[in-house]
């Protein structure tokens, strides 16, 4: 599966690959690597985000819908902010990397009890 490639990837603070990624890193070379999109990416860690306001800034470019497809983006809250993105798989799976025990990238189930609760919004790139 194509997904192989992408599985086992070490977590790095504003890692943008090809050798290690952040969130928003992994999701922007999936971006790239499945779909060809280039998506400007605001080049910064989740304490930068928040302070930037990243998620409202670029939530105009996005479309919100119920059900997920590949390449959506999966946010999810962290500390209480919108701040962790997941490339959706399928409705259910997703590809992510977290700064964890793991530290790598790896797929999980995001409508399980793991994440679900913290499921702030699937977004589709609008048009």
């Amino acid at each position: 599966m194509w997904t192989d490639d992408w599985i086992g990837l070490p977590y790095a603070e504003r890692g943008r690959g090809p050798e290690a990624f952040d969130c928003l890193g992994l999701w922007l070379a999936l971006q790239r690597a499945r779909f060809g999109r280039e998506i400007p990416d605001p080049a910064c860690d989740m304490v930068g985000a928040v302070r930037l306001g990243v998620v409202d800034r670029y939530r105009t470019d996005f479309i919100s819908v119920e059900r997920a497809q590949e390449g959506d983006a999966l946010l999810f809250t962290m500390q209480g902010r919108p701040l962790h993105l997941g490339y959706a798989l399928s409705d259910q799976d997703m590809l992510h990397t977290l700064d964890d025990q793991e530290h790598c990238s790896r797929i999980e189930r995001w409508r399980g009890p793991s994440w679900g609760g913290r499921l702030e919004g699937i977004y589709r790139i609008a048009g």
